[in-house]
């Protein structure tokens, strides 16, 4: 296995990093000095880009190739490398201002809508809730029918994030089968239910989405079970590139504070327990690297990466939520301001731990496989 970075790899690092650094770092103090946060609907709006500036920040994005990074250029996308792709979202991931680029998964390239949802024109959410839990498909409830003309889609409820996009993209089971399908919604689409919307601790929103009477033409249909395992593979492994970049901020934050930041005449930096913190937070970040940079490798490659893409999702999730404590505690008072970045950081990354395979469900099906198949 060879992880030395190619000339492009290499160059895309660097484009993120500056476009990152240049767009996004700028504005993260007034964005973060402006947050309410745990507000009830309805209540003073939650704290969220300025819609000019955002579109400003999609465009820019989109002519140096950062966004849309799993649709092909002919789509208006980029079609980055799972490596690259891992790198650009760690570079997004140093910032808590609430900008990346979309998930759109490459499955969706099939779809009539592919090049508006990669121009930003629509939105897309990922309606797989009930994949949360294991990271696998034996949870999903939601159910579909085969009709004359298409497909009738069942679900009593799940949670949703983000209700407010265009699109939905669900796994469903087919009924009578172990078949497992996945369908692009439109959210205007009649049977499609989005009630009960909810603010998250992050800067996000979840309702519930329940599907009742919902019919849909066959080229609604994108996909099956490689199909959905692909996404839910992709997806873990932008979580982990996302948490490389918390811990990196939080690292190098916590750095600069300990050697700037005097008590009794003395550094923080020089105090063994501050070093003991940081020197775990450093090796954290070093082994969840390696390990989300080798299920890209792997992705890259051909080679089977579910299980890999899995281990680092968990590993770099974790580590990304002890980096934020670990900031918090060495900052202090700051720690726990909003107009530092650690407290975002530090409920971002306490969801992040729950989507696409819960930690205990990845333990439990790593060790069935060790202990079934190794000696």
């Amino acid at each position: 296995m060879d992880l030395t970075l190619s000339e492009e790899e290499r160059l895309i690092r660097e484009t993120a990093a500056q476009f990152v650094a240049r767009e996004l770092m700028s504005q993260e103090g007034s964005f973060l000095k402006q947050k309410e946060s745990f507000l009830s609907p309805g209540d003073p709006p939650r704290r969220d880009l300025d819609a000019a500036i955002r579109k400003s920040l999609i465009e820019k994005a989109k002519q140096i190739g950062l966004w849309a990074l799993d649709l092909p250029e002919e789509v208006g996308g980029s079609r980055a490398g799972q490596v690259a792709r891992v790198l650009i979202y760690r570079e997004f991931g140093r910032t808590a201002l609430p900008f990346e680029p979309p998930s759109i998964p490459a499955v969706v390239a099939g779809s009539p809508y592919a090049r508006r949802l990669a121009s930003g024109e629509l939105s897309l959410s990922l309606a797989f809730d009930e994949v949360h839990k294991s990271g696998g498909l034996g949870e999903i409830r939601a159910s579909y029918g085969r009709s004359s003309d298409g497909y009738d889609l069942h679900s009593d409820g799940m949670d949703l994030v983000d209700p407010g996009s265009d699109f939905y993209l669900l796994p469903a089971k087919e009924q009578g089968s172990d078949e497992v399908g996945l369908f692009l919604l439109k959210k205007s689409a009649p049977g499609v239910q989005v009630e009960g919307e909810t603010d998250l601790t992050t800067d996000q929103t979840v309702a519930r989405l329940a599907l009742r009477g919902c019919r849909l033409a066959r080229d609604r249909l994108l996909g099956f079970r490689d199909e959905i395992l692909e996404t839910i593979a992709s997806e873990q492994l932008r979580i982990a590139a996302r948490s490389l970049g918390i811990g990196m901020r939080c690292l190098d934050n916590s750095l600069e504070h300990t050697r700037n930041r005097v008590t009794f005449g003395r550094p923080l930096a020089s105090r063994q327990a501050i070093q003991w913190m940081l020197a775990d937070l450093s090796i954290n970040l070093r082994t969840s690297t390696w390990l989300t940079l080798e299920a890209a490798w792997r992705a890259d490659q051909g080679l089977p990466y579910s299980e890999a893409a899995a281990l680092a999702k968990k590993r770099a999730a974790r580590m990304a939520f002890e980096a934020a404590d670990t900031a918090i505690q060495i900052h202090g008072g700051y720690g726990v301001c909003k107009e530092f970045p650690f407290e975002t950081f530090y409920r971002e990354a306490r969801l992040m731990r729950l989507l696409y395979g819960q930690e205990i469900e990845i333990d439990m099906a790593v060790a069935k496989r060790i202990v079934t198949t190794e000696s």
